[in-house]
């Protein structure tokens, strides 16, 4: 499973990324990008670094 806490570093489109928050939907789980309006799904993120974890 991976985290999508705040200021976890993501690849997303060729470029970093940070997570800015997570919002929860009826059509499911998406992440504002920090530093932009970009909202997209958690499967469209690679995690980079320490920030974006993975557990289980």
């Amino acid at each position: 499973m991976i985290l999508y806490k705040p200021g976890a570093q993501f690849l997303y489109k060729g470029r970093t990324v940070s997570v800015d928050y997570v919002i929860i939907k009826r059509t499911g789980l998406w992440i504002r990008l920090a530093d932009s309006d970009t909202v997209c799904r958690p499967e469209e993120l690679t995690p980079l670094g320490q920030g974006a974890s993975l557990a289980g």
